[in-house]
């Protein structure tokens, strides 16, 4: 009788994790619809914005060379690939030096 009673109860609380696991991740996909909703409308603003002299261009390159990091991000873009970090020790170290 126990056993049974015990296996009533294992099996609901399984129920009730798979209920906990749905919601968990409808609420995630909610978040993330959310996010790239808010991303395409700070976009749209933006490209507004630089279309109507708002803000000049100069400024979004210099945002976005400062903040893009991948290449393949900067690519879209066209901005230079960064320097590697090995690279920007040897840079550091030669304007240090003076060399």
């Amino acid at each position: 009788m126990a056993t049974s009673k015990l296996d009533k109860l294992n099996e609901k609380r399984a129920q009730l994790n798979a209920q906990i696991q749905a919601i968990k991740q409808k609420e995630n996909q909610q978040k993330r619809k959310e996010d790239t909703k808010r991303k395409i409308l700070i976009g749209g603003v933006v490209i507004k914005m630089l279309n109507s002299g708002e803000m000049p261009k100069d400024r979004l390159q210099q945002i976005l060379d400062t903040h893009l990091v991948k290449d393949s991000d900067r690519a879209l873009f066209d901005l230079q690939p960064r320097p590697k970090t090995k690279d920007k020790l040897k840079d550091l170290e030669r304007e240090l030096i003076g060399a």
